[in-house]
Order: structure tokens, then sequence, then C-alpha cells
């Protein structure tokens, strides 16, 4: 099977290099490819002098491919995949290293996301739409040095359009589109004297689902989205500056379309559940950034406050047995009815960061870098699950507490309501109600770290960095109102550095090689296993605990080798990397004998190798290529068990249970933890063999003046395995082809356009990711990609 996986990955990459290399005899005689100027190493360079393998997206390439948010980013950067998750959350991952851990609201993500150079923490600003962006850095790689923890995969760097003090400026536009597409944006910069300018954007966003719940018609997947920014920059004197920014964001939707495996509704966007879902986010940073030209270094400090409030309601067994019989198939499990009415959370951070860059070599041979970073980040987390606990197809019982959703009829009587127990009481009776949990976690972080360049010639150079990172978190976690009460503590002490050289040959061409570490810390576990002992104590089946209070942190050693090199008198432009990793206790969500009681641990030993391109041509005076593409092998290199939660509540026998509550597994722990299986060769989750994109791009002046282009982009995201169980059925995320359009006229003048944007022509079904959850149910949905969207946008700037 894999075997024939790398075949086809070969066939595509060569085909694709074949069909460049015979249009390169066509390029022009007279341009250049825009050199692009990059923050990678935090100071500005040019893309082609860092030794590091980056992908540049600029403003007109978001604008160009309908590129919205994070999830719209998935297979453009080599080795990138972006993937829905659970309906409200964003999984990054870079080289097949991201978030295999989004169920933890300690566990933070692999590849870090920077705006404006000041660390963004919350995971859910992930979904928030991109507004007045001046480009967007793909960093493939660890990142230990200069970014630090969270970034044992990459970083993605958001660069806003900063405010201008040369001039009033701005621009407007509105985007029609099917699905009741209507998009409305404005941006305006003011320069108020010689020393104060702002800049102020705002973003509106309507648009009707994708999709259709066909019992209760409810339309997913749509938006109502409204993005809101504003910076000021004062400049206090020719050589200090202070930049202040706010951006705002709040999405108030019906939710995410997450179609059960076993859901048998025909059509692929039509799925059939009883939850009237919902889906509220709002998220605010403000920052602020203070520039000290010093003289012999800049002095730089970044400060920010970020708040993120996420509100949903959720079907989560994603299937609608007792409602809808004929639309789950046969061969599904039994899945008892799930819903989670809501699950709300707070995040709050502080950061604040201080750094000073060398303007000049020191002695004429080292540039440096030295910095500190300190967070402080609070969480605040409610679930309220809704279990059909007597199968009859109605979640009976509310309560009134004030994190609940009281819109049920069937109240509990009022000896019941959970305000009214005493601690470690438990309501009982025929309520439905499932895992309750209100958990309060807190991450302290700090550190410092230092880089320098050593200039061995004019044409060799030596970097070397270093970064110590002290992380802590603590976590109060309160489980059914008082039953299960618990305050568990992690702190993860970590040093991570970098190693390259570089060495020019020729004007415009660099090799490099590097060693990079990459560290993102440990935490706590909301539920874990229990122990024999408590087995023993409660009477429960026995069975060695798989998911523990505490799991590690994980870390990166990544090798890379890599050319960089324009040639053709500056006409093609060739970026090639090749690395190794070795990733060492990967966090992932694990499954525990124990129903309902899985956490994240850590797989002790995994590899990852593999090659990317990234090649630009321009053909001719009117036609340029762009070529991406990225090819990816990883697995588990250690023996490891783990456990499956579908295969582990297979072993469940039908009833009648050894209780009530027989289904729960408290009395069949053993019988799961028979199914537990060795891991080692398996591949790592959301590490599709090949990613490519291929665009074609035309633009020429027209008689009158105007300037009219077209583009032509074609997207591959390979298959992938969604967890690293690797289970033959659910577990394998079939691969897409995307296809889009583009033509678009501009005023001699500039000031207006007029665009007609074609995307996913072949109106492909394709799966952007699948989710199998470790808790519940263990059902499994997939999310889909957006379907044939059909554009127009006319714009105007002045």
């Amino acid at each position: 099977m894999t075997h024939n996986r790398n075949r086809r990955t070969l066939a595509a990459s060569t085909l694709l290099l074949i069909v460049f290399g015979s249009l390169l005899p066509a390029y022009s005689q007279q341009v250049r490819i825009e050199e692009i100027m990059v923050v990678a190493e935090k100071r500005d360079e040019s893309l082609q002098d860092v030794s590091q393998a980056i992908t540049a997206i600029t403003d007109l390439d978001l604008e160009t491919r309908n590129i919205n948010s994070f999830v719209d980013l998935s297979a453009l950067a080599p080795g990138l995949t972006v993937s829905k998750n659970e309906g409200f959350k964003t999984v990054v991952s870079i080289r097949g290293v991201g978030n295999e851990t989004n169920q933890n609201a300690v566990a933070a993500p692999s590849v870090a996301y920077h705006m404006d150079g000041i660390f963004i923490a919350s995971p859910f600003s992930l979904q928030s739409d991109f507004i007045d962006v001046e480009r967007i850095e793909v960093l493939r790689g660890p990142q230990g040095t200069l970014f630090g923890q969270n970034s044992t995969g990459g970083a993605i760097n958001v660069i806003s359009k900063a405010p201008s003090l040369a001039s009033f400026e701005g621009m407007a536009d509105v985007t029609i589109g099917n699905y009741g597409l209507t998009k409305t944006r404005a941006s305006v910069n003011i320069p108020f004297s010689d020393r104060l300018a702002s800049r102020t954007s705002i973003s509106l966003t309507s648009r009707d689902g994708f999709s259709e719940n066909v019992f209760n018609g409810q339309k997913l997947d749509d938006a109502n989205h409204t993005s809101f920014r504003t910076d000021w920059l004062l400049e206090l004197s020719d050589s200090k500056s202070l930049r202040v920014f706010g951006q705002y964001f709040d999405a108030d939707n019906n939710g995410a379309a997450i179609k059960g495996f076993y859901d048998i509704t025909p059509d692929r966007r039509k799925l059939s559940q009883n939850t009237l879902s919902t889906y509220q986010l709002e998220s605010l940073i403000v920052g602020g950034i203070g520039e000290f030209d010093i003289g012999y270094a800049t002095l730089k400090a970044l400060a920010s406050w970020q708040k993120d409030e996420i509100y949903v309601v959720r079907d989560n067994d994603r299937h609608n047995l007792f409602h809808d019989a004929s639309s789950v198939s046969s061969t599904a499990p039994f899945y008892v009815g799930v819903e989670f009415n809501p699950e709300s959370q707070i995040q709050e951070t502080k950061t604040f960061e201080i750094n000073m860059i060398s303007n000049e070599p020191l002695r004429g041979v080292f540039d440096w870098i030295v910095g500190a970073f300190y967070m402080d980040q609070e969480i605040e987390g409610h679930i309220r699950e809704f279990l059909d606990d007597n199968f009859n197809g109605v979640y009976d019982g509310t309560f009134t507490d004030p994190f609940f959703n009281t819109s049920y009829s069937n109240m509990f009587p009022t000896s019941m309501i959970p305000s009214g127990l005493s601690p470690g009481q438990i309501p009982g009776g025929a309520g439905d109600w499932g895992f309750m949990s209100d958990n309060y976690p807190t991450r302290e972080s700090y550190s410092v770290y230092g880089q320098s360049t050593f200039y061995a010639s004019d044409a060799f150079r030596l970097i070397a960095g270093l970064r110590y990172t002290d992380d802590s978190v603590e976590s109060y976690v309160n489980n059914f109102f008082g039953g299960q009460i618990g305050n568990l503590e992690k702190t993860s002490k970590k040093s991570t550095g970098r190693f390259a050289l570089e060495y020019d040959f020729g004007m415009d061409s660099m090799v490099y090689a590097s060693f990079t570490q990459g560290f993102k810390p440990g935490g706590s576990n909301l539920t874990y296993g229990y122990t024999e002992a408590e087995d023993t104590s409660m009477g429960n089946a026995i069975a060695p605990p798989l998911v523990f209070p505490i799991f590690d942190s994980e870390s990166v050693n990544a090798y890379e080798f890599g050319l960089k090199s324009d040639f053709a008198d500056g006409r093609v432009r060739a970026n090639v990397a090749a690395f190794f990793y070795q990733y060492d206790d990967l966090q992932f969500q694990a499954t525990d004998p124990d129903v309902f009681r899985g956490g994240v641990a850590n797989i002790p030993e995994s590899e990852m190798k593999g090659i990317e391109a990234e090649i630009i041509g321009i053909l001719s005076d009117e036609l340029t290529l762009d070529f991406k593409a990225a090819v990816l092998d990883s697995e588990v290199t250690k023996d490891f068990e783990t456990l499956d939660n579908v295969k582990a509540n297979s072993s469940i026998p039908a009833p009648p249970w050894c209780s009530p509550v027989g289904y729960l597994g408290f009395c069949y722990e053993d019988l799961r933890y028979s199914n537990r299986e060795n891991i080692k060769g398996n591949e790592l989750a959301k590490s599709p063999d090949l990613t490519a994109s291929f665009r074609l791009k035309h633009q020429t002046s027209l008689s009158t003046g105007h300037t009219l282009t077209s583009t032509i982009d074609y997207v591959y995201r390979g298959a992938f395995q969604q967890r690293v169980i690797n289970h033959p059925l659910i577990d394998t995320v079939e691969d897409y082809n995307l296809l889009n359009l583009t033509a678009g006229i501009n005023s001699r003048s500039r000031t207006w356009g007029f665009d007609i944007m074609l995307y996913n022509l072949t109106d492909e079904d394709g799966i952007n990711s699948a989710m199998t959850d470790v808790f519940g149910v263990n059902a499994t949905g997939i999310e889909l990609i957006p379907p044939r969207q059909v554009m127009g946008r006319l714009s105007y700037s002045f």
C-alpha cells in the first residue's frame, strides 16, 4: 500500500516538473522575480538570504486565491496541512507536526501563531478571519530559538499593513456570490501629522450554509462574521516609535457540518442530526510595539492582552439513530444520543517580549539578537453534556446553573438542581446528564534567548542560537459538581538551540545545513484512568491505566539541508529543502480502559523525513508560473501500546449489561484493555505523502491602459491518517484536487477594479479532515472543503 502511494507521489511530482520544464524556454529576457522581505528571524531580510524553508504569501495572493482564514492555507505552502476539528477548532500541521491534543485546553498547538511579532496563544484565534494583511510567512521546521515553545512544527507570522505617515489613502470593496454571499470591506490610512498616523479596517461577511441538516432544516457551515482593526503609529522622534493596535472578531453562526461516518443521508453535504447547533466566538487582541534605535542596536518591546470567548452547542454522536434510523448505516455501531449543550471556554492571555537586534555586525563579523519572553494565561472551561441514558430519543432534565442551557422542558426536581447540592453530591434519577465539568487551567511561561551570525568570509557564515524556557501549568478541575475535584501541576524546563552553516556560491545562490530543536511543554489532563488499586476499591474490572494525570513535554530534533537559488538572470527561482526529524514524546489524544476517561499521552519515538520544492518562473513578459510540492514520510519508530477507543467499545457486549449504565464500561475495563495494540510503524496523523500547488498567472496591459489579470490555480492535498491509530476504515482521509480560476481588470489609474472568482470549479466534495472523539460515544465525523463558489468583486481605491 505504502509502495503504491510512493509511486503515485513520484509520478505526480515528475509530471508537474515536466510541465514546468517544457514551459521554461519561453521566459522573458526583461523582468526579474520580485524580492520579498520577511521577518522570519526577527529582522527584515530577503527571503532568499534566510537559511530556513519559508513560504511568503503576499496580500495579492490572498485576494486572488480567496484566502480568508487559516483553513484556506492548506497545501498552499509545501507540507502545510490545516484541518477543521470538532467544528470549532483548527489544527495546523507542518511536515506532519501539529496539534493532536485539541480536546485538552491545557495542551498547546505545535505551530506557533504570531501577529506582527506578538505570540497569539489561544487556538481559537485561528478561527478568525484575516483582515488588512500585508503578507503571511510560513516557517517550516522547529523554531525553538527565536520563537520558542509551541513551535515544534514551525511558525506562521501574519504581518498586518502598518499605518503610514506618507499619504491619506484607502480602499473599499464588495464581493457577492452564490450561497447568498455578501462580503464588504473597507480600510483607510490617515496621517494626522508628520508624527501620527492611523489605519482602520472593517470586514463584514454574511453567507448561507454550504450544508443542510435534513432532520431540522438547519443550514450549516454558514458565516456571519465581523472583523475590525485599528492601528496607530506615533513617531516619538527619528529614532523612537510606538505602535498600538486592537483587533476584534465576532462570529455568530449555526455551526459546522460534521457528518457522521455512518450517516448515509444522500449527498455528502446533507446530514441528519437531532441537535440545533450553535457556534459563537469573540476574539480580541490589543497589542503595543515600541521600537528604539540606540545606535549599535534596535531595542523592541512587544506587549499584548488577548481574550477569546467561545460558546458551542453540538451533536456529539453525529448520527440520528432514534429519530431518523434510515439515515444510519446498518453496519454502524450502537451510538447513544449525546449532546454538548453547551461547551464554553474563555481564554485570557497577557504577553510581554523584549529584544535587542544589532544594527551593524560587531567588529564587522557578528550579527546578534538577544531577548526575553513572558506569558500568563488563564482559562475557564465549562462542559454540560446530555447523554440519552434511557434510550428514548429525548434528553430528559436540565440544569439551572449559570453555565447551562436551560431550554429543555423536562426539569429535574428542585432537590436535584446542582446549585442546591453539597460538594460531592451527584444528581440521580432519570435525568439524562453526562459529563459535567468546570475547569480552570492557568499557564505561566518565561524564556530567554539569543542568536548570532558569524561572517567567516564573504561567502561563508555560521549561525548559533540558544533558548531556555521555564513553563508551569496548574489546573483546577471540578467534575460532576464536586464529585471529582483535582488540582494538578506540571512544570517543563528545556533548553533548545539552533546551529546552521550558510555558503554562497555565485551572486544569487546559497546552500545551507542546519540542526534545530523544538519544544512544546507538558500539562495535565481533565480526566485520566483509574489505578488498579482504585479499580479494586470501587469494585470495577481491573486494568492498568493508559492515560495519566500528567503528560510530558514533546521535542523535535530537526536536520535540514537546503538550496536557495535565483538564476536565468533572476527569472527563475528554485528553493529546495530536505529534512529528517527525530520526534520524542509526541503528545496525542489517547484512550483509557476506563470509558470517558481519555486524555493526552506521549508516544516515545517517531521519525519523519521529506523533501520540498518551490519553483517560480517568469515564462514571458505576461506569464508567470509558480509550483510548490512536498513529499513526506512519517512513522512511529518505537514499540508503544495504546488503545483505539473504537475497537475498545466494540468489545462491550450487547444488553443486558452488568449495571444500568453498563455501556459506560466500568465493569468491562479488562475487555477494553485487551484491545490495546502496538502502533510501531504507523503513520503519524495529518501527514499526507504529497501536497502540491500549481499556479499560472497571465497579466497584460490593454490598449486602454487598463490591466487584465487571470490565474489558474491547482491544489492537491494528498490522503492522510486522521489519527496515529491508523484504523483501516475510519482513519484514512482521502485526497482531493482543487481547481480555481480568477479574472480581473484594473483601471489605468488603479482606482477601481472588478474580479470574477471561481473557487472549486469542479465542485469536489473533498474531505478537509475527520475526527474521532476519545470521549463520549467515540463517533467519527467528517468536515468538507467548501463547494463551488462563484463570486464577483468590485473594488475602489483612493
